[in-house]
């Protein structure tokens, strides 16, 4: 298997969180558009058994890899400082440490060594906005908006707008023929991620592709980051620390138009959880079935392993 890294550049504002699962699905869709029917039921078939793998991570801002949750900044901790101004300037990046979720590669790269001594200092933001958008309810019956009450059928939701000149890195270990994935990914990104796309929504632009090696090797580790939110498997590690995300899932194109077009809820571990391994594999976590009254509705909850060196106790 090999690890890619594609540099995505938004050409629009997106409307669903850019997660591994998200991006699988849409991944799907765009094979089956190039393959047909059959082909994507071998592909699937072929993931749940193993024989072959696309697992993709979540976007990261560019240049950037989600922090391992839990790990201690040696130099920021300021109740070990005795000058004043040293102490409130660690105490600050304590503060902003709280909050954060993504860490520079050059510092997550020493992160992964066991160097943790002032990561703060490569903390990353966003990169981007999230903002309410009114919209009209619109009849599906009759594709018409009509007033039923005195707000006129109004509802929010959630939209995600980029900063100027922001883009993401997404990870993809495959087994797949390199230019086979490619081909999937470029047209997967083009015809737009998550919710909303009939409106222009979420459409992006595979600006670079790399072959990724350094990110799955390191001197010595006892361990793992996830790079992908993903459920774990039966036999996978259980000592680490972690946050949950609860996903209420839909399914996508023809299918969301369905009588039932709602998946069943699932309890994520987000991109970050870091577990203890000797034996650091390549990824973790499974196949998910059943998660829809539609056959053969798959959800890949699985997650690419970048191993560490983690101090335990």
């Amino acid at each position: 298997m090999m690890l890619y890294r594609a540099v995505i550049r938004p050409v629009a504002s997106f409307a669903s969180p850019l997660q591994s699962d998200t991006l699988f699905g849409a991944f799907c869709w765009s094979y089956r558009y190039g393959y047909g029917e059959e082909g994507l039921t071998e592909l699937l078939e072929a993931v749940k058994t193993g024989t072959q793998q696309v697992i993709f991570s979540n976007a990261f801002p560019e240049g950037a890899l989600p922090l391992p949750l839990g790990i201690r900044d040696t130099a920021a901790d300021f109740e070990l400082i005795g000058a004043k101004e040293e102490r409130k300037k660690a105490y600050e990046s304590h503060k902003k440490l709280k909050s954060a979720k993504y860490v520079t590669r050059e510092w997550f790269r020493k992160i992964q060594e066991g160097d943790y001594a002032g990561f703060s200092a490569g903390l990353c933001d966003e990169r981007v906005a999230e903002q309410s958008v009114v919209h009209n309810m619109v009849s599906r019956r009759e594709g018409i908006v009509r007033k039923t009450d005195e707000s006129g059928s109004l509802y929010e939701s959630d939209e995600f707008f980029p900063a100027n000149g922001c883009r993401y890195d997404v990870y993809i270990l495959s087994s797949l023929p390199e230019d086979r994935l490619r081909t999937v990914v470029d047209m997967m990104f083009l015809l737009g991620i998550g919710r909303d796309k009939s409106t222009g929504k979420g459409g992006f632009e595979v600006e670079q592709w790399h072959e990724e090696r350094e990110l799955l090797t390191c001197r010595r580790c006892n361990g793992f980051v996830a790079l992908s939110n993903f459920i774990p498997a039966q036999n996978d590690p259980t000592e680490g620390r972690y946050k949950t995300l609860v996903k209420y899932g839909k399914l996508d194109r023809e299918y969301a138009m369905s009588e039932t077009p709602f998946k069943k809820p699932m309890i994520f571990l987000q991109a970050g959880a870091v577990f203890a391994d000797p034996q650091v594999k390549l990824h973790y976590g499974r196949c998910v079935t059943g998660v829809s009254v539609v056959d053969g509705v798959v959800t890949n909850a699985q997650t690419i392993a970048a191993p560490m060196w983690l101090e335990l106790g």
